[in-house]
């Protein structure tokens, strides 16, 4: 029987088979050659192996990353430099969390929604296709959603609007991005909103960011000062290898005299480290303002100064002036959260029983506080009075730290007000004090410092010492000068009065 010739296509083909191992195809390698020759229906999608995208995620992530993503630790931080790459990391992080846990929620904060969506929501785009995760983008909402039911929420944390809304909702991965930068109290964020909203699930709060010039905040505080337990990371542009042509131009920089290592920002931005940039404290203080005791043998007046507060915490500084001193002097201060009138009632009390106050002034804020402090001015009898108050703050605290830097005011070492004193900071803008730091007792230090009367101090002359060379020096210079005065006195009287022939009074009384 003769053999039937093959279609041209048909011989192509089984020459092709035969030159394949003979291994039968699974189902896994069926699925993928499917996906590869006809794309991935969204359903194909979801049954793809997590493991898969896992090791997908491996090939594109250096160590430091992966060490970040896989620590186990439900409350971790990232401290790193520009260009580290950190948001590329981040961005694995929450897609690889979304993939091993369907039907989860997570969210991704930074400062504002805005920069929220420049700095992740198209890097998530990219990372759908590089994977082909088969997400869902809504623009409008900045949420994601997976084919396993998994979400990523994008939003910001700008103000208490933007943090009310994630209240109620229940998270098993919470991203704070630039954690440093944030213009609300990050504290009081974790605390209030995103702890229990992980509590469902033992969720994880990571936190990541470059250090800012300030040197204080909660993130600070739990990555340099290794504060309430979270597992830290540091990383930098040099431990990224895909940046080796930026770490280059770096380094050509630093030779050539543009960038200078020495420099605060430099060691910021390039180095991961927290470097406080002095130009942004408020209140410039040195060892010159410090003092132990109250120099004795002088007459003192006393003022307080009082920061009223509730939430905040009302705040009293008492200070000390004298004639004999060009000194102004922190002798006592004090403050508290959620003090009823009652309560600063007494305490003014308290302090005038001990101080015997010349004056006392109160920062009244709007008309509520103002009607405080005619209450307590009609119930004590003292002279209560509201700070005077200046459009231009920042001019004021210029002129107060002159006197610091002349040290002209005297503070005792280790108080709250040296402690604030070492956090307050301008804002990036230089136009107002950073709002997330406590400025209640600097406020109410200020008030006594504009109302002291130290500064018409007039330095006396101390007479020489009994027996030294300046002593009987001086004691000459006065012989002489009363010398002198005496013939000038008599010349002055035979002369002007009586004409010259008469040569002494004796002669013409008698």
């Amino acid at each position: 029987m003769a053999k039937q010739k093959l279609k041209p296509e048909t011989e192509a083909r089984r020459n092709a088979q035969r030159r394949k191992p003979n291994v039968a195809l699974g189902s896994r390698e069926v699925l993928e050659a499917a996906v590869g020759r006809f794309g991935i229906p969204e359903k194909v999608r979801a049954v793809r192996r997590t493991s898969d995208i896992t090791l997908n995620f491996k090939r594109h992530l250096f160590k430091e990353q992966l060490d970040f993503i896989n620590d186990p630790s439900t409350r971790k931080a990232a401290l790193c430099t520009r260009r580290a790459g950190k948001s590329f990391a981040v961005s694995r992080y929450l897609i690889q969390e979304a993939i091993d846990t369907p039907d989860t929620l997570c969210v991704y904060i930074a400062r504002t929604r805005e920069a929220a969506k420049r700095i992740l929501w198209n890097m998530l785009k990219q990372a759908d296709k590089q994977y082909r995760l088969g997400l869902k983008f809504n623009n409008a909402t900045l949420i994601a959603k997976f084919p396993n039911g998994s979400e990523i929420i994008f939003t910001g944390a700008n103000d208490a609007s933007d943090v009310d809304k994630l209240r109620g909702a229940a998270f098993s991965l919470a991203v704070l991005d630039e954690a440093a930068f944030f213009n609300i109290n990050v504290k009081e964020l974790v605390r209030d909103v995103l702890s229990p909203a992980l509590l469902d699930s033992d969720g994880t709060l990571a936190m990541i960011s470059t250090p800012n010039e300030l040197c204080a905040g909660f993130f600070y505080d739990i990555t340099e000062l290794q504060k309430y337990g979270y597992s830290t990371h540091k990383w930098s542009i040099k431990d990224n290898p895909y940046m080796t042509q930026a770490v280059k131009a770096i380094d050509r920089d630093v030779r050539a005299g543009i960038l200078d290592p020495t420099d605060p920002s430099y060691k910021r931005e390039y180095q991961g480290l927290w470097v406080k940039d002095d130009r942004s404290i408020v209140y410039k203080y040195s060892e010159a303002n410090l003092y132990s005791e109250l120099p004795e043998n002088c007459f003192w007046e006393y003022l307080l100064a009082i920061d009223l507060g509730y939430h905040d915490a009302t705040a009293f500084i008492v200070a000390a002036f004298s004639d004999d001193h060009e000194e102004l002097f922190i002798v006592e201060q004090f403050k508290k959260s959620n003090m009823l009138t009652s309560d600063v009632e007494d305490l003014i009390r308290e302090f005038q029983s001990r101080f015997s106050f010349t004056k006392i002034v109160i920062d009244t804020g709007g008309g509520a506080s103002r009607m405080v402090l005619e209450t307590f001015k009609e119930r004590t009898g003292l002279p209560i009075e509201p700070a005077k108050k200046s459009g231009n703050k920042v001019g004021l605290i210029k002129m107060m730290n002159a006197d610091l830097a002349r040290g002209l005011i005297k503070v005792r070492e280790g108080t709250e007000l040296l402690e604030e004193w070492d956090k307050l900071q301008f804002n990036l803008a230089g136009t107002a004090e950073d709002k997330r730091f406590d400025n209640h007792l600097s406020d109410a230090a200020l008030y006594t410092w504009m109302e002291s009367r130290h500064f018409l101090y007039e330095e006396k002359v101390k007479p020489p010492e009994f027996g030294t060379s300046e002593y009987y020096k001086q004691l000459e210079d006065k012989i002489e000068e009363r010398l002198l005065k005496e013939q000038e006195e008599e010349s002055g009287h035979d002369e002007n009065l009586w004409g010259s022939g008469y040569a002494n009074d004796d002669a013409f009384f008698n």
